[in-house]
């Protein structure tokens, strides 16, 4: 079996916009070195400082070398029987994915991560980047940075992983359809085989354990993998892929669930890679007060905090369209909540009239006003799920054992966790109270005299 050793230098981190400058492979087979093919390949443009400090590969150094064009038969014929083999190999091989199918062509051999085949034959190591991996076996690099130079260490750390590996695991970790192939460098197969196939919260954290991606999923493990499946042609996603050092999860056993746990979460940590709900969420609260005149009268505040709060919304629109609707139910004056009607020259209805009004309306609102626990089978036997909602407000949820026998509310609230009220938590809290679906609903205030959850 051939194996064809390979590093690149390239003018940018991500084949998408980018080209490669330097090629080197060493190709081995039986080991030991039968081939060594290096070139520079000019990519019709000036280089870009970074990389000419990095490489020490000068922009006139290219004029006069080919393009990827004039060396694509060649490498072609190389790669024909041979395993694609880098160290982080989905970074090398994007490159000549792209490079081949701007010209029409397709390549698509074998791939060998040598990143992933150091993870089993020197597992602990405090680095497995090609610079400190070296360093830690004694291996010299005569010209790091350089493809032939890379391409020469990285054969000769295949060759210390080869002595301490069967073959086998080889031969798996460069099967196609393998794990090891799609997942980031710093995650090792074991911690992606603990991820549940079932519904949950899952968090991609970086080096120091902050998460950097928060998402949910029906089945935790194929969305995960769904996130590595594609090609990594943009600085963005190999940027994303590159700062995954951990993969943590939490089971909801419930997609409601999952969608209220992501929601809060995202904005608990504010991921550098969740790009939605990471705005402020505004609050509108219906508000009474009473005038200079002594009229008692409503009016939306908008701000979390408030005195003499009637009804909270997480929209001006939703808080505007309440009044209304109370208005009208109650044959309310609409110069009296806020409102501009037009109404200027109508005569003001009588003060302790009107007073009494809104007053009897306020109590008739507080009492219609119910709490309630929303409840089904948890995510294990023996559970019960349950999403708590107060006076029209989600306050949380949380899982119960069956056993403990709630009957009360106080009961209840000792398992909640307890999430702010956002946008989309409160969306899916009324509309869990207006159609249930699978869930059973259980007012608070009826609660004492029925049975338990």
């Amino acid at each position: 079996m051939k194996f064809a050793i390979t590093d690149i230098e390239t003018t940018g981190s991500y084949a998408s916009g980018n080209s490669i400058i330097e090629i080197g492979i060493c190709v081995v087979e039986d080991d030991k070195i039968i081939e060594e093919f290096h070139t520079l390949l000019n990519p019709g443009i000036s280089l870009p400082p970074f990389i000419i400090a990095l490489t020490g590969i000068q922009t006139h150094m290219l004029a006069s070398a080919p393009s990827f064009s004039q060396v694509a038969d060649d490498i072609a014929d190389i790669f024909k029987d041979a395993v694609f083999v880098a160290h982080n190999v989905n970074f090398d091989f994007s490159f000549f994915k792209a490079e081949f199918e701007a010209l029409g062509m397709t390549f698509n051999p074998p791939k060998l991560c040598t990143i992933k085949l150091a993870r089993k034959a020197f597992p602990g190591m405090r680095s497995y980047g090609l610079g400190n991996i070296c360093r830690d076996l004694q291996i010299i690099n005569d010209a790091p940075h350089r493809a032939l130079g890379d391409a020469r260490a990285t054969t000769s750390l295949f060759y210390k992983c080869l002595a301490n590996v069967d073959f086998d695991v080889v031969q798996k970790l460069m099967g196609r359809t393998t794990t090891e192939n799609f997942l980031p460098q710093h995650i090792d197969r074991a911690e992606y085989d603990k991820l549940p196939e079932r519904t949950g919260v899952y968090y991609f954290l970086n080096q120091l354990g902050k998460p950097i991606y928060i998402g949910k999923a029906k089945n935790i493990k194929k969305r995960v993998r769904s996130h590595f499946a594609g090609p990594l042609n943009t600085a963005k996603l190999q940027g994303f892929i590159r700062d995954i050092h951990q993969i943590e999860f939490r089971e909801t056993g419930d997609e409601t669930l999952a969608l209220l746990l992501e929601d809060s979460e995202i904005r608990k940590h504010w991921p550098p890679y969740n790009r939605a709900q990471k705005a402020k969420t505004n609050y509108y609260n219906i508000i009474s007060y009473e005038d200079q005149r002594g009229y008692l009268r409503l009016a939306v505040h908008k701000g979390k905090y408030a005195s003499n709060i009637i009804q909270s919304f997480t929209s001006s629109i939703q808080a505007r369209n309440w009044l209304i609707e109370t208005t009208e139910r109650f044959n309310i004056d609409l110069r009296l909540i806020g409102l501009d009607t037009g109404l200027e020259k109508k005569e003001w209805p009588e003060i302790d009239e009107h007073n009494n009004i809104l007053f009897d309306a306020l109590e008739t609102l507080k009492k219609e006003q119910a709490s309630y626990v929303l409840h089904k089978q948890g995510k294990a036997k023996g559970e019960v799920a349950f999403i708590y909602i107060e006076k029209g407000l989600f306050q949380g949820f949380g899982f119960a054992p069956y056993e403990v026998q709630i009957t009360n509310l106080e009961e209840l609230l000792t398992y909640i966790e307890k999430l702010p009220v956002t946008e989309i938590n409160q969306s899916i809290a009324l509309s869990l109270l207006e159609n249930p679906r699978l869930w059973k609903k259980t007012e608070v205030s009826t609660w004492e005299t029925s049975e338990s959850l």
